[in-house]
């Protein structure tokens, strides 16, 4: 429909679909050796090996001499996404795509740079200019925007290219994406006299020696950035020429075109719901923002303001804007988009937040900070920066600050590594305790390790919608101090636990629905108990705080500079125990599955990782478990009195059998008045059903087991109660 604007295309570059091979960039030392032919192509011709900074393997680019042409092929260390496996593939690198002449480059870091096009000249140049470090970028000339050039940055740059429209047109892309980073390159003046498609290999065949090289290197070159040949410029003034015959004057394009101009570098994409979305270089980093953002405008226009001292219209803007979204939504790859944790290849990412979008990669075998995460990350303006961590410490570092004993502090770690994991459902932290506990200071605590928030705590929401919202806009979600959680916040906390949604009419339509969607790790605190109802106990992992005695209270500003002093030796310790977890996932077996079994499955295969033995986390957790099943009991009237009634009226051997209007009758006869004046007493057969279906799980837990069956011709509904036989 729309034809690709610079930086789309329609392969998901970077995306990860189901079952598919992704490249993992570091070959590691007991890989096998690649493959010497291809399963269809045959032997290449020529294949250049591509190494990282450290000098390790990276894989390979392969020519092949085919029918009518060449074919270039890379060929990386991959891991399927499903089952884990690991294979040499003929599949690219994600975008960013690594250089060609890394290694050269940490070897020489003063050493002048020499950008060629392809690995052939590249390596011509390196022998021709001794002096000079050669790279080039992968997948040819029309790929220098999917190119990482940072490493680039603060060098003196020159840009050889051939001699052909085609270099002049790698030669622009590359001195744009420099200048995205800060640096000025120079571009070399085409040769008189050379034949179409003249490089540096071209002059080495042809005799060139180390002192004619540099005599070239050395003259003149423009700076701007757009490096046209001669020819190029000719045509452009004949252009211009023959515009001036036509009557437009010294005609300009239009400014919309001048903006879709600006483009280059930049990934267009969309996500699962086709919103347009840019992945734009700033300052030598890349940023992932929405095209309809306030983030995306501003950046435009400064490109514009740079590239033309002025400011473009506002409908030839919005007009630009139109094309934009279009062409990333209908020619863009579909990407997942992640808030502060997110996953690629197996591995999991945290977003440290800060000004440069750098990341931590967590894989089976360790963690690592990385300048650029694979996978599409988004920000909210109220997302804060994450220590960057340090390994070396245990997680008992993080006990000095937390206020409880030994097995609701296992507990808390086991909650945060929970929530390094970009999927659910996750478990509801419930703080109790009395005032002064420092309740409120662990949930800021426990939100700065894992989503530091400008405001990390907050009050209840005024309805679920408000709720969703602020899910939608933060990872880790705090509600402060709370006196109770009723009932349709209950319901709200409980969706967004284990994944759920809200859908509104989309604002100016009559038919179109806006869906806000979110899984998220929670966290409640208050003096009263909050996981009251069983739906939400049945999802809570409940701690309680001790008082703290008067001699033991500490300054809140000392206690917060001694708690950041120490945070990135925690927060390594914590990305240790999510590594272990993912080492030991698969192998990972429970005797009994409980209720959120994913998140009981992951503590324990990441226990190794945090010192802990195996089956302490399980035995903690059950206990936990079981503490809760007792407090939903004792906090609901009708499990009190049904109890009551089966234990000591009901026959054990039969059981009680009959509808829930009868069992009510029976209740109340076994109640006091008191009971049946408090407003949690049912005052209807079905609200009695409603409030034994909820209590079904503790009771279960108890020893009485609740069922509903449908029986005789009228299919009438019939309740049957009966003791547990352990």
């Amino acid at each position: 429909m729309f034809a690709p604007l610079p930086g789309s295309g329609r392969k998901p570059a970077g995306s990860v679909a189901r079952g598919e091979w992704v490249s993992v960039c570091a070959v590691p030392a007991n890989a096998p050796a690649a493959p010497e032919t291809h399963p269809t192509l045959a032997k290449p011709v020529l294949r250049h090996a591509y190494h990282d900074a450290a000098g390790g393997l990276m894989g390979y680019v392969a020519r092949f001499d085919i029918a009518g042409g060449k074919q270039f092929l890379p060929l990386t260390w991959c891991r399927h996404t499903d089952t884990g496996n690991a294979a040499w593939r003929w599949k690219s690198w994600p975008v960013p795509r690594p250089l060609y002449g890394l290694d050269r480059l940490a070897t020489r870091p003063d050493a002048p740079v020499i950008v060629c096009e392809g690995e052939k000249a590249t390596d011509a140049a390196s022998r021709l200019l001794p002096d000079y470090v050669a790279v080039t970028s992968s997948h040819g000339s029309k790929s220098a925007a999917k190119a990482d050039w940072v490493a680039l940055r603060q060098r003196h740059v020159v840009i050889w290219p051939d001699a052909d429209e085609t270099g002049d047109n790698y030669a622009a892309g590359v001195v744009r994406c420099l200048a995205a980073i800060g640096v000025a390159a120079r571009v070399l003046p085409a040769q008189p006299r050379v034949p179409e498609g003249w490089d540096a290999h071209d002059a080495e065949r042809d005799g060139w020696t180390q002192a004619r090289t540099l005599e070239l290197v050395q003259q003149g070159g423009s700076t701007a950035r757009s490096a046209l040949s001669s020819r190029n410029k000719d045509a452009a003034a004949d252009a211009k020429a023959e515009a001036a015959r036509n009557g437009r004057r010294g005609a300009a394009p239009p400014q919309r075109d001048q903006v879709l101009q600006l483009l280059d570098g930049v990934e267009l994409w969309h996500d699962g719901d086709r919103e347009a979305f840019a992945t734009m270089p700033v300052n030598g980093h890349f940023e992932n923002v929405p095209v309809r953002s306030r983030e995306f405008r501003l950046w435009i226009t400064g490109r514009y303001y740079a590239a033309h001292r002025g400011a473009p219209g506002t409908q030839a803007f919005e007009e630009a804007l139109g094309v934009i979204e279009a062409s990333a939504v209908n020619d863009g790859p579909c990407h997942a988009t992640f808030l502060r944790v997110g996953e690629f290849g197996g591995r999991l990412l945290l977003d440290l937040g800060g000004p440069d979008w750098r990341a931590i990669e967590m894989g089976p075998m360790g963690w690592q900070v990385i300048d650029r995460a694979p996978c599409k990350f988004l920000r909210s303006r109220a997302m804060r920066a994450l220590p960057v961590p340090e390994p070396g410490e245990c997680i008992e570092t993080l006990h000095e600050f937390v206020n409880s004993d030994d097995a609701d502090f296992n507990l808390f770690v086991a909650w945060l590594v929970a929530s390094l994991r970009p999927r659910g459902p996750y478990p509801i932290l419930v703080i109790g305790g009395e005032q002064g506990a420092s309740k409120t200071t662990v949930s800021r605590l426990a939100r700065g390790l894992v989503d530091p928030n400008v405001s990390p705590i907050r009050a209840a929401p005024k309805d679920d919608r408000d709720l969703l919202v602020a899910a939608v806009n933060s990872w880790v979600l705090a509600l402060d101090n709370l006196s109770a959680v009723p009932a349709w916040l209950s319901d709200a906390l409980c969706r967004i636990a284990t994944g759920g949604g809200f859908s509104t009419r989309t604002l100016h339509s009559d038919r179109d629905e806006t869906v806000f969607t979110a899984t998220r790790p929670l966290i409640l605190n208050g003096i009263t108990d909050l996981a009251a109802r069983p739906d939400l106990q049945d999802r809570a992992l409940c701690l309680s705080l001790p008082a703290i005695p008067e001699a033991q209270r500490r300054p809140e500003r000392e206690f917060w500079d001694a708690f950041d002093a120490k945070a990135p030796t925690i927060l390594g310790a914590l990305l240790d125990g999510a590594c272990a977890g993912l080492r030991n996932l698969a192998s990972t077996r429970l005797d009994h599955l409980p209720r959120m079994a994913d998140f009981a499955l992951w503590a324990e295969a990441a226990a190794p990782g945090l010192g802990w033995e195996d089956g302490e986390f399980s035995r903690l957790y059950a206990a936990n478990r079981a503490g809760a099943v007792q407090v939903s009991l004792e906090n609901s009237i009708v499990a009190q009195v049904l109890s009551n009634y089966i234990l000591s009226r009901v026959d054990p051997d039969e059981g009680f059998s009959g509808t829930a209007s009868e069992l009510l009758v029976a209740l109340e006869a076994d109640s006091t008045e008191t009971m049946r004046r408090s407003r949690s007493w049912p005052r209807s057969a079905a609200e009695l059903g409603g409030q034994l279906r909820r209590m079904a799980p503790p009771l279960r837990s108890s020893g009485i087991a609740i069922d509903w069956r449908r029986e005789g011709q009228g299919r009438k509904r019939m309740l049957h109660i009966r003791r547990i036989t352990r």
